[in-house]
């Protein structure tokens, strides 16, 4: 029977029950896409002969995977660990296992694309690693029928004016990873957290909308930025002294609900805060950790903590980024002294400098400037001026590097060769090669693009 919640220190060792000893800890990929048409480069719709539905029943009934129902609809698939979902506007994403090391991850990775792949060729659908649905203006791309989504679809526009760009649109990458104590979970979340904007630039890539560059290098985060305030964007608490799993727990139970859900029925919460859900409960219902957990799956920061972390400020690329992020991530906050070392690099940095480094990085990318880190002035003299973004991503992928060597899996460093190349070359991200190449060598020709694309999407490093 689901755990009643009577009071709100019902709730309070909930983030503690997500504690694992160093032996336990894993990584975790969730990896959307964006599908097209070959011959157009256009959305591919839910349903329909060439469609979403169509591929998630022909993996079903070929594939070994089971259908995950709604409404006596496939709105997802699950084998073993792994799942398969949609977002709001029918893109797909793998929901992975929980992984010791990037191998396993990465086996998980290309049976997952090589199942998608020979199953969409057929229909001539491709599949796009990439931040933002680049040809299919917003009206024209449909809700998938899912009743968390229809509530959220009435809500969101009240609160931002892009959020239905944000669910329709939209590609990410996430990393998820776990925690040893309170203490360990607060300085990932704030190391995490301080380092987003600077992942966000690194992984920009969706310049195009609507067949056109649109200005940005992450149109993406920038969509992000004008969803919700209630429930996105940095969070201003981690970064004090002191903070910890109570602060959390404050910030999720003040943010409006969007649904309560009874069996198959999905009430509309109003905007009801979890707070006064418990205090004085809805429609004669009374919360329980189901509804707790439900909700917390709701709130979307740059770093979201659940009984774990999740890491959520990735533009979506080809399948190499996925594990270039994985590794990025793995050896900065799964080793103490790069971890340290990476905090020291944004420490620094007011709550509005923050701020305003995401919104830059949106614009520009690596390129973007940063406050200077002390020490970097003159003798032992405060830093004036900025920096390049470029300059720091440059030193967080040498410390992981250096945090996968003392974890003893230099290995899995190779992953972040990607990064080198990446840095080393003009703009820095993905988005930067990607807009040059649309006025260039593609021509603007979605057609070119989607090819371009998809063949990057087999490769796994």
């Amino acid at each position: 029977m689901d755990e009643i919640i009577a009071r709100e220190e019902d709730l309070r060792g909930y983030f503690e029950s997500g504690c694992k000893p160093r032996e336990r800890w894993g990584v975790g990929l969730e990896y959307e896409r964006a599908g097209v048409f070959r011959d157009s480069g256009r959305v591919v719709p839910f349903e329909g002969p060439a469609s979403v539905e169509t591929i998630l029943n022909t993996l079903a009934r070929t594939g070994g995977w089971s259908p995950l129902m709604e409404g006596g609809r496939v709105i997802g698939l699950a084998r073993g660990d792994t799942r398969i979902t949609l977002e709001p506007g029918a893109q797909m994403e793998l929901s992975g296992a929980v992984h010791r090391g990037l191998a396993s991850m990465r086996e998980e990775l290309t049976a997952y694309l090589a199942a998608v792949e020979e199953t969409s060729r057929p229909h001539g659908i491709a599949w796009l690693g990439i931040g933002l649905q680049p040809f299919t203006p917003l009206d024209e791309i449909g809700f998938i029928p899912k009743k968390r989504y229809a509530i959220m679809r009435d809500y969101l526009p009240r609160r931002g004016s892009l959020a239905h760009a944000m669910m329709k649109q939209t590609c990410g990458i996430q990393v998820n990873l776990d925690y040893a104590s309170e203490v360990d979970a607060a300085d990932k979340l704030r190391t995490a957290m301080g380092l987003s904007p600077l992942i966000t630039a690194l992984y920009a890539n969706s310049p195009i909308t609507e067949g056109r560059l649109n200005g940005f290098m992450s149109d993406r985060a920038w969509i992000w930025r004008d969803t919700d305030p209630d429930r996105c964007g940095l969070l201003p608490f981690v970064f004090k002294d002191g903070a910890g799993f109570a602060d959390y727990l404050e910030y999720a139970l003040d943010v409006p609900m969007f649904f309560v859900v009874r069996g198959e029925d999905w009430k509309p919460a109003n905007g009801i805060t979890f707070r006064k859900f418990i205090k004085k409960g809805f429609e004669g219902l009374r919360p329980s950790l189901t509804d707790w957990e439900l909700h917390l799956s709701t709130l979307f920061p740059e770093v979201r903590l659940k009984q774990y972390i999740e890491i959520r400020g990735a533009d979506s690329g080809e399948p190499a980024s996925c594990l270039s992020l994985a590794a990025l991530l793995k050896g900065i906050l799964y080793d103490g002294a790069s971890r340290r070392a990476a905090w020291e690099l944004v420490r620094h940095l007011s709550f509005k400098e923050r701020e305003r480094l995401l919104e830059e990085v949106c614009r520009q990318g690596p390129a973007a400037r940063v406050p200077a880190p002390p020490g970097t002035g003159h003798g032992d003299a405060p830093a004036r001026g900025t920096v390049p973004a470029r300059d720091l991503l440059i030193e967080i992928v040498r410390l992981a590097r250096q945090g996968l060597n003392n974890q003893g899996c230099p290995e899995e460093s190779d992953h972040l060769a990607l990064l080198d190349r990446r840095l080393g070359g003009e703009g820095g991200c993905p988005a930067a090669r990607l807009a040059a190449d649309w006025e260039g060598p593609l021509g603007q020709n979605p057609v070119k693009l989607v090819e371009a694309l998809s063949q990057a999407a087999l490769e796994v490093a």
